[in-house]
């Protein structure tokens, strides 16, 4: 058997990263027993939704009253009244269904990245190199919009009424939930997501886009300098959509920790947009 942490085993067979927030998780989930359960963050990360962990790393897990979550310093435990959440098979876990999960981590997450994590489940994960075909979402939002009813007496009842009205698809990262929602804080009307821009070549999809403007907003995250082809795909892509007329704003992760200069560059374009003849 191999040990996690003082009283925690896990089979040997077990794959277990230390140093993955996710594995852990999984392992802490494999050594509970059937009245407690991962919850909140930690159920999240096994479903490989964006969510900040808990602080030192620490495992949600919740217990059906009256029983207490247990205690251990790997574990944050927390109670909820049985019969309110749904069920679902993943990574060899019983877990709360993905809405379930949604509607728990209102409760410990802001707001930008509650609507974040709803974006993720409504619009799945773009494939490499696939044309922009997609894995299937976690959740429909009748399926979110069900879940939220039945929590709707629970803690975090008044950032899921705001988050659930904010949810766009189809949204590759949780980066460019944050920009589209300080852009509308900031008081520009909200840009489109995935918005297409039609080339020469052929149709591009800018992740945010003023289409009325021809203004289109590209999100360059660390995989955009994985590689010197990378680079190359995504120059050409901006060169594409240039030259079809559009202005394309880069946003780089200095962007989205503080969005004041994509503010001002936004701004001298949506006026050299607007003053150019129709």
């Amino acid at each position: 058997m191999r040990r996690i942490g003082y009283g925690l085993v896990v089979h040997p067979d077990f794959e277990f990263d230390q140093f993955s927030y996710r594995d852990r998780c999984i392992a802490v989930g494999q050594t509970l027993r059937p009245e407690h359960f991962l919850s909140r963050r930690s159920a999240a990360a096994v479903y490989g939704i964006p969510c900040p962990q808990p602080s030192k790393g620490r495992v949600d897990v919740g217990s059906f009253s009256p029983h207490r979550a247990p205690r251990h310093r790997l574990i944050h435990g927390h109670r909820v009244k049985s019969g309110g959440l749904r069920w679902a098979e993943h990574g060899g876990l019983t877990l709360p269904s993905p809405a379930d999960v949604w509607c728990q981590i209102a409760v410990v997450v802001s707001l930008p990245e509650l609507v974040a994590a709803g974006d993720y489940l409504l619009s799945g994960e773009r494939l490499p190199d696939s044309g922009g075909a997609r894995t299937p979402p976690l959740c429909t939002p009748s399926e979110l919009a069900v879940a939220r009813s039945r929590h709707r007496n629970t803690l975090g009842a008044p950032a899921r009424h705001r988050a659930i009205d904010l949810l766009r698809t189809p949204v590759d990262s949780p980066p460019e939930s944050f920009i589209r929602l300080a852009l509308v804080d900031a008081g520009f009307d909200e840009p489109v997501v995935n918005c297409p821009v039609a080339t020469l070549h052929r149709v591009l999809h800018a992740d945010l886009g003023y289409p009325d403007l021809r203004i289109a907003i590209e999100y360059e995250g660390g995989y955009h300098f994985s590689s010197d082809l990378q680079l190359r795909r995504d120059a050409i892509r901006r060169k594409h959509m240039v030259n079809a007329g559009w202005t394309v704003l880069v946003a780089m992760d200095d962007d989205v920790a503080d969005p004041s200069a994509l503010i001002a560059a936004l701004t001298e374009a949506v006026e050299r947009a607007r003053a150019q003849p129709s």
